[in-house]
């Protein structure tokens, strides 16, 4: 039976090479472009799930409500962790992890900077189930200095040779052993990290009394990401239920007095890639991408089976006297259905073999585009490829099943007579399927140009700063950071560069973020605030605009201890507005309101982008600190080359900075905070240019048979005196209808989901009608150039000729 029906398909595909060519091509397409969607929708649901215990894995989180306005956090306390287990026996263990960015690692002639290291409890090889190739993970971080780090970071400095055991330097001269070895974590891990090192050895540096405080004070200081590990049997609700009263006996004396409040929110670890929005987190995905893309999945493959069914319903009356000979002879209905569905079928299995080779030649085209590490083998990915087929093979029964039905719904006695019409129906679904193929080149169009508007507006926007020319670079030597000072003036002294500047925070960069005393209404109030610790030149070297006041002057000797600067949304936020200079805000005050900094403002600036265009503009104050930054910024001439940033270098290792000469660009970091956004566009092109291609292969092939069918018509009308221009304009007038009809459809539905993805950006573009107009007119283009070709062909066909071909 089975053979049969092959041979049938065979037959069928000889007879009609050109059409199920056009077929073929389309599914292999559609199909291709679904797979690659599928590996990417599963890369991102299995984020964080190849760590064995995620069931049971959770990372603590904050809420602060600091007079009544609310603060969430990524990061939590260090003491907060501790406390749980002692409080709650449904927490089996608890893991931090402290950031220790741009740590330098020696080893003989060897010297990396490693930027994804952490200081981590013992706990944390067990609780994310780490793979240790050398060392056990139980003890492995269980002694002060020691540390592991994954294979391919061993492979970097050791070789071949085994790793634990030996000793490595870091760039502060202090050595750790290594005692474990891991296997790299896959891409898809939100918590990224290369090498871990002993968290006792903070504990021994900073004195195990203060390390392990759970004194009231040690929970209001967050700077450290928490993971809890529930028990097999135990819920998270649980443990937020009895959070209050933990508060209540560590917390509340100190939230009492600042007029504070905490809320412990909590996050399972697969589901904090795609739900995070707190502050101070790592880089996280969107949820919207994966519907996102799961729709451009169906859209495309509706495309291919809309094409397939077309050409098969439009070829009707080529297979009619087929049906019917076939009827005479004994045939039923279901027997010509289950054939007609087989050939689909064979045609959709013949596909999926073409796409999965497309596939494979172009993955890692994909990658690079898209920003993933996606890979795909039949034995490592055995559901992937199940599913794979299975969307063939449903595409198959979906592009079949109406031609089935319907080819085998014909009369024998009519159709063997020559008296078969499809009439009006057949017409008017195949217009129908058209439109509905128009509707969706319209939408990914829209999307297109949406996605792309907004992408340039976050990179054209006025983000309230020059981030042009501006290099970054951090000194990790606490004795060169005494003598940056000096070192500014050295750089000062070469004409590419035209300043420099010390501070604790750079747009785009991590910054802090305090709870300070303000003067509020004839009495000093507590509000939380970013902090941005910088010296004189700051300012002036990012190009900030002052709206009230002045600037940091060294001329004053007052500014160093007592002034302060801050952006409009304190100034509004606080009810300052015109009056804020001269207002104070308390620095690092203690419980009972003394000590610490009393400042004047004598400045405000106006907002600028310190994150990226995702978050809002929020609070922020610069003051100069009593200790030595960490970030030097320098502006370079636009012109200035390779040859200023030689003459950096050497002055660098000529003052001893006790690292490697490393750097980026402020510009092209806050670039990278788009990332997503930008990926999401080139791979939103792509399959935006595929489905109007695999649309345009079924507009082509449809204008073919349009032509032949309405040879006859075509050559009355020229007989009777029409003209060229009028049977061609006959043509393009049923597109423009369609491709209106279509325009008025995906309007709205592409205005309603381009707005929810909009809604991720706290500043964005104004949806306009220009950009649908422009889909439109794109759409009809598309259209008029596809049945172009052939309508002027039968235009300019001899009419006698065409009435006696038919």
């Amino acid at each position: 039976m089975i053979s049969n029906y092959f041979r049938s398909a065979l037959r069928n595909f000889n007879r009609n090479k050109g059409y199920s060519l056009i077929n073929i091509l389309g599914l292999s397409l559609g199909i291709t472009a679904t797979i690659f969607i599928l590996l990417y929708i599963n890369d991102e649901l299995g984020y964080d799930k190849h760590f064995r215990l995620y069931d049971r894995l959770y990372r603590v989180e904050g809420d602060f409500m600091i007079n009544n306005k609310h603060d969430r956090f990524a990061v939590s306390s260090m003491a907060i962790g501790p406390a749980l287990k002692i409080e709650m026996p449904e927490i089996e263990m608890y893991c931090r992890f402290n950031g220790n960015d741009n740590l330098i690692i020696r080893y003989q002639e060897k010297e990396f900077i490693e930027k994804q290291s952490y200081f981590a409890d013992s706990t944390a090889p067990v609780m994310f189930t780490l793979d240790f190739v050398e060392g056990t993970p139980e003890n492995a971080l269980t002694e002060p200095f020691t540390i592991i780090m994954s294979k391919s970071q061993a492979k970097k400095y050791f070789g071949d040779e085994e790793a634990y055991g030996k000793t490595i330097i870091t760039g502060n001269g202090r050595s750790y052993k290594v005692t474990g070895v891991f296997e790299d974590l896959p891409a898809n891990t939100h918590m990224k990290f290369d090498i871990l090192l002993s968290m006792e050895t903070l504990a021994t540096l900073f004195g195990a009394e203060r390390f392990r405080s759970l004194e009231p004070g040690a929970f209001w200081n967050v700077n450290s990401y928490t993971y809890i590990l529930l028990s097999e049997n135990a819920g998270i609700n649980q443990v937020l239920e009895k959070f209050p009263a933990l508060y209540d006996k560590y917390m509340k004396e100190i939230g009492d007095q600042i007029n504070a409040s905490f809320t412990m929110l909590a996050t399972r670890i697969d589901k904090v890639h795609h739900t995070s929005k707190l502050s101070a987190d790592l880089p996280v995905g969107n949820k919207a991408y994966i519907y996102v893309f799961g729709i451009v999945a169906i859209f495309i493959l509706l495309l291919a089976a809309i094409n397939y069914m077309n050409l098969a319903t439009a070829r009707a009356s080529a297979r009619a006297r087929e049906v019917g000979l076939r009827k005479v002879v004994g045939a039923n209905r279901t027997q010509l259905a289950w054939q007609f569905m087989s050939e689909s079928l064979i045609l959709a299995v013949a596909s999926f073999i073409i796409s999965l080779g497309i596939m494979q030649l172009l993955l890692p085209l994909f990658n690079e585009i898209s920003g993933k590490q996606l890979s795909f083998s039949f034995y490592e990915n055995p559901d992937v490829f199940a599913g794979m087929l299975g969307i063939a093979l449903f595409t198959g029964l979906l592009s079949g099943a109406y031609p089935a039905l319907f080819l085998s719904s014909f009369q024998p006695a009519k159709v063997l007579k020559g008296k078969l019409h499809t009439g009006n129906k057949g017409s008017w679904l195949r217009k129908g399927l058209v439109t509905f193929q128009l509707l969706i080149s319209v939408s990914m169009i829209t999307g297109t140009l949406v996605i792309y508007k907004q992408l340039n507006y976050m990179k054209d926007a006025d983000v309230g700063f020059d981030k042009e020319n501006v290099m970054v670079v951090e000194v990790q030597d606490t004795a060169f950071r005494k003598r940056t000072d000096v070192f500014r003036k050295e750089l000062l002294q070469n004409p590419g560069i035209l300043n420099a500047s010390m501070s604790f925070g750079v747009p785009g960069g991590r910054h802090g973020i305090q709870v300070m005393r303000v003067e509020k209404e004839e009495k000093m109030q507590e509000y939380a605030m970013n902090l941005i610790p910088c010296d004189y030149d700051f300012i002036d070297l990012l190009k900030l605009e002052l709206v009230k006041g002045r600037n940091f002057s060294r001329e004053m000797g007052s500014d160093k201890l007592e002034a302060v600067i801050i952006n409009e949304t304190v100034a509004k936020a606080l009810g300052w507005n015109d009056d804020a200079l001269g207002k104070k805000i308390h620095h690092n005050f203690e419980l009972d309101g003394t000590g610490g900094r009393m400042m004047k403002v004598i400045g405000v600036v106006k907002d600028f982008h310190f994150t990226s265009l995702h978050n809002k503009i929020e609070p922020i104050v610069l003051f100069i600190p009593e200790f030595p930054m960490n970030l030097l910024t320098i502006r370079l001439k636009p012109e200035a080359g390779s040859a200023t940033i030689d003459y950096i270098r050497e002055k660098w290792q000529e003052y001893g900075a006790n690292r490697p000469f490393d750097y980026y660009f402020l510009d092209k970091d806050y670039e990278d905070k788009y990332l997503a956004e930008s990926n999401l566009g080139k791979v939103f092109t792509i399959f935006a240019a595929l489905s109007i291609f695999i649309a345009l292969l079924g507009l082509i092939g449809l204008a073919s048979f349009s032509a032949m069918q309405r040879t006859k018509e075509i050559g009355i009308r020229k007989v009777l005196g029409a003209s060229v221009q009028n049977i061609v304009g006959m043509f393009y007038k049923e597109s423009v209808i369609l491709v209106f009809i279509a325009l008025l459809i995906a309007s709205p539905l592409s205005w309603y989901f381009l707005d929810q993805w909009l809604g991720n950006f706290a500043y964005h573009i104004n949806l306009g009608w220009i950009t649908f107009i422009i889909s439109g007119f794109i759409a009809l283009i598309i259209t008029i150039l596809s049945v172009s070709f052939h309508s002027l062909k039968a235009a300019s066909a001899n009419p006698v000729n065409a009435i006696k071909y038919e």
